[in-house]
């Protein structure tokens, strides 16, 4: 059936279908469960713990990012020094 449409239709009908599956499991609810909407517990001294840990977490990847541009950089210098 989808192959008499055009290309538009049969993308247009693709995005539709994924867009509803996808949307199927956000409607649905627990057994015995009485709420149907999402509850939030924010703590804002937990939140910046968090970012602490994720940041001292991250560091070394951020050193070795910055070291190897570095690097990058001196032997370009290098290289267009001696042409």
């Amino acid at each position: 059936m989808l192959k008499k449409l055009s290309k538009k239709a049969r993308v247009f009908i693709t995005a539709m279908v994924l867009s509803v599956a996808t949307m199927v499991p956000a409607y649905a609810t627990g057994s015995g469960s009485t709420e149907d909407t999402l509850t939030f517990n924010f703590d804002p001294s937990e939140m910046f713990s968090w970012t602490n840990t994720m940041l001292s977490a991250l560091m070394p990847v951020l050193y070795i990012t910055l070291g190897i541009s570095l690097a990058f950089i001196i032997i370009n210098a290098l290289k267009y020094a001696f042409r």
